[in-house]
């Protein structure tokens, strides 16, 4: 492995909004593994090339070219490096009232990996050349600031961006798996985003969570088939991936106030 990086911490005042603490390139080769347990530090990284994963707050996310991963205060997480494809990226360690703001602020809650961000590659490039040059620290700082606001701006305008369409996106593919088993760790690790970030944004749309949806349409799904088919009640419930029969016309009692049975008679 193969580390470069400049160390400010002892140049920083307390009294300072925003602390650069360490600023760095990494080379990394197949035994590059941090884990912490409960981290001292916010750190954005950018991958320049090769793979990795992350695991952070009950997250496992898959870093790889072009993309940005966030690391947060307090946060517990490991990340580690492709034995075969290993990363090289460039990074910045940061602290202080201001940063905390900029996190809060600009970035969605429970979000840590942001994809294809190769627009900002450069302003990561700008903080790099910034803690290698040989002015005040002060000086350097207000350097390395501008370029953060760039990539916090790139990034929030990028989710804002994307959160348009996410529900939607989010419905569809509920809709694409009615008839097929479900599971929404599976969608959301998919999709790159925490299970509660999912669930809030599809709830503040439709007002219902993700998974009642999809309970709700396997229901709708089942009432077409009694409606319009002659397809036993047993077969029914293995095409929607219910457990059972049994099962199936609980549930679809408990959401329409009648046995599957007495619903196919009542609309035939």
């Amino acid at each position: 492995m193969i580390e470069k990086f400049k160390n400010f911490t002892a140049l920083n005042d307390e009294d300072e909004p925003l602390k650069i603490e360490i600023v760095g390139e990494t080379y990394c080769d197949k035994t590059f593994v941090i884990e912490r347990a409960n981290s001292d530090l916010n750190a954005l990284e950018f991958i320049i090339d090769g793979k990795g994963t992350l695991d952070i707050d009950g997250n496992h996310l898959e870093p790889e070219k072009n993309d940005i991963f966030l690391l947060k205060v307090g946060s517990r997480h490991c990340y580690k490096s492709d034995a075969t494809n290993p990363w090289h990226k460039l990074w910045i360690v940061f602290k202080g009232d201001f940063a905390d703001s900029l996190i809060r602020n600009y970035l969605p809650k429970d979000v840590y990996l942001f994809k294809n961000c190769d627009a900002v590659k450069k302003h990561f490039e700008e903080i790099v050349d910034a803690s290698k040059q040989d002015i005040p620290y002060d000086v350097m700082v207000n350097k390395i600031t501008i370029s953060l606001i760039h990539i916090f701006m790139y990034i929030r305008n990028r989710v804002l961006a994307e959160n348009a369409d996410l529900p939607d996106i989010i419905r569809k593919k509920l809709d694409e798996c009615v008839e097929s088993y479900f599971n929404l760790d599976k969608l959301c690790e998919s999709m790159n985003y925490s299970k509660n970030y999912i669930i809030n944004v599809f709830k503040n749309k439709y007002n219902i969570t993700p998974y009642q949806y999809f309970l709700d349409k396997k229901i709708d799904a089942a009432k077409s088939y009694l409606t319009h088919t002659n397809v036993s009640i047993g077969n029914i419930s293995k095409i929607l991936h219910y457990a059972d029969q049994q099962y199936f016309s609980s549930s679809f009692k408990k959401t329409v106030g009648c046995s599957p049975l007495e619903y196919r008679r009542k609309t035939r």
